[in-house]
């Protein structure tokens, strides 16, 4: 989960969608991906717990693409933890219309360099699969990542990275 990688909050350039522009925007499958998952009270309260005793803050952007199963999963879960911990510390955008390269050589990126976001392509973020969650502190210092599917849950897998780093 924790990647030594040299990113900041501020490398992200291109628009994000919040939330609710995401479920608005994006189609049945994932306003009911929404709708059904539950995360684990206990776990959001330790996260918000942390945050408050530590004074921080976390800001989360995931990057993902519509074409993408696992992002239909993974981000409605993420968008469900945030909105469930119904706090102002917590910030999370999306990043949205990765492409992959089908015409790409042997070695060379996944990812269209062109018709993606910049950021997809910007080696500071590695981005080797989505969804990939990117997890910042208040001061938009990077802390880790949670790549496709968590370890856990996307909640458990989030404290650790908080843990981890606060």
């Amino acid at each position: 989960m924790k990647k030594d990688l040299d990113l900041k909050w501020s490398d992200l350039v291109s628009p994000t969608m919040s939330p609710d522009e995401y479920l608005r925007d994006f189609g049945p499958k994932k306003k009911n991906n929404y709708k059904v998952y539950e995360p684990k009270a206990d776990i959001l309260n330790q996260i918000l717990d942390l945050l408050k005793r530590k004074n921080e803050q976390l800001k989360i952007v995931a990057f993902g693409a519509d074409w993408c199963p696992d992002c239909h999963k993974n981000v409605p879960r993420m968008i469900k933890l945030v909105k469930r911990m119904k706090t102002k510390d917590v910030e999370f955008r999306i990043l949205y219309g990765i492409i992959v390269d089908a015409l790409r050589k042997p070695g060379e990126i996944l990812w269209h360099k062109t018709r993606s976001p910049p950021e997809a392509v910007n080696p500071k973020f590695e981005l080797k699969a989505i969804p990939t969650f990117y997890f910042f502190n208040k001061n938009g210092d990077y802390l880790g990542q949670i790549i496709e599917h968590p370890k856990e849950t996307i909640e458990e897998d989030t404290l650790k990275i908080i843990k981890e780093n606060f």
